[in-house]
């Protein structure tokens, strides 16, 4: 429903705990190929996944900002007279900052035509809702190539609305946190 590949990346990376990893990952494979020096990356950032509904109007949002990969969006709109879509990334914004969330995020219709249709605009708050949690992970993808992440996620409460096609949509986020990591890319030269 979300974009595809925002979509993919927060539904990986929320199901293993940490969110910074994957965005790398595939511009890493090669980069350590033949057992070469390991990369090392620090990312540091916020991701949130929202979505909502007012009257017929269903949005969801992603937005993702990484220090090391850059920002992230994907909205979808689902409205009576037809599906909406937009979404960017990587580029080098802002999405969070301070406690605010601001995006700004070009829609087009999802048909044949694939018409503008203006700007999807989302604004809001986080906090801290809790403490740092650990991260230590090692993944092996593709064969022979490894990624280590160690840092922290820490939980976020975030009241976030979308502003789109003229009507204000309060949404619920189901993924919100920042991480602060260590990345590391191995290549052991076998696979």
């Amino acid at each position: 429903m979300l974009g595809t590949t925002t979509r993919a990346a927060l539904t990986c990376l929320a199901a293993v705990g940490t969110l910074a990893a994957v965005p790398g990952a595939a511009q890493a494979a090669g980069s350590a190929e033949g057992g070469s020096r390991p990369t090392r990356t620090v990312e540091k950032g916020h991701a949130v996944n929202c979505s909502g509904r007012s009257g017929d109007v269903f949005v969801a949002v992603d937005l993702y900002q990484n220090s090391a990969y850059g920002t992230h969006t994907g909205v979808v709109v689902e409205t009576p007279d037809g599906e909406y879509g937009g979404g960017y990334g990587p580029e080098d914004t802002t999405l969070f900052s301070g406690g605010a969330i601001t995006a700004d995020i070009p829609l087009r219709r999802l048909d044949d035509t694939r018409e503008p249709a203006g700007d999807a605009v989302v604004t809001g708050t986080y906090t801290a809702a809790g403490q740092p949690t650990r991260v230590h992970e090692v993944i092996e993808d593709p064969a022979g190539h490894y990624t280590v992440t160690r840092g922290t996620n820490t939980p976020l409460d975030a009241s976030v609305t979308v502003e789109v096609l003229g009507q204000a949509v309060p949404l619920s986020c189901s993924t919100a946190f920042a991480f602060d990591l260590t990345v590391v890319r191995i290549a052991t030269g076998r696979g």
